[in-house]
């Protein structure tokens, strides 16, 4: 028979944190408040008048109403989120420089560093707008080929990619400068934009 003993501290996981939260909030399924421990491979999802402000390390989040998001970390020993599903609805997000993190929606694949973006996504299309710093967007045009493209910024550039078609550029829209800048203050980091 053996004993279950607590892990050492350092090999703890860290939980993430929730700020704000209003209306209908789920996590894997069940109301979440803001004393939820956020941990990796947990889903949140909002409802119709549902949002969610949180972070995790140093990395901030807000969900809006009607959306779904998978949390994972491809390394279980690392305390840290760096592969999120964005099933449905809109994120905006905030990332510490260094590690590489994943975005994924229905039509693309965004790899982020150290990078602000506001995406909304739903079955067929995903807008991405990179608010500052750099990302890769990879999207399949096809069954055979890929889309890709890098956008680096200091204030927004936006893209909109269909399943099946090219990345186009968009124009900057339904996300502002204060939300990004809310954002990186949930993590300490100075306005952005400055």
């Amino acid at each position: 028979m053996s004993a279950l003993l607590p892990l050492a501290a350092r090999a703890q996981p860290v939980a993430g944190v929730v700020h704000e939260l209003s209306g209908e909030v789920l996590l894997n399924g069940f109301a979440m408040d803001v004393n939820s421990a956020l941990l990796a491979g947990q889903t949140i999802s909002t409802g119709a008048d549902g949002r969610v402000w949180f972070s995790f390390g140093g990395d901030a989040f807000f969900l809006r109403p009607n959306s779904r998001l998978r949390m994972d970390a491809t390394a279980p020993s690392e305390p840290l989120i760096d592969f999120l599903r964005l099933f449905t609805g809109a994120l905006g997000a905030t990332f510490a420089k260094g590690r590489r993190r994943s975005l994924v929606t229905p039509t693309a694949t965004i790899g982020i560093r150290g990078t602000g973006v506001y995406l909304e996504s739903s079955r067929d299309e995903t807008y991405a707008c990179t608010c500052f710093g750099s990302v890769e967007i990879e999207s399949p045009m096809t069954r055979t080929m890929m889309g890709a493209v890098t956008v680096q910024t200091e204030n927004h550039q936006a893209r909109r990619i269909l399943r099946g078609t090219s990345i186009e550029p968009a124009a900057f829209a339904r996300h502002t400068n204060g939300e990004m800048i809310r954002l990186e203050s949930l993590v300490g980091r100075p306005d952005p934009f400055r």
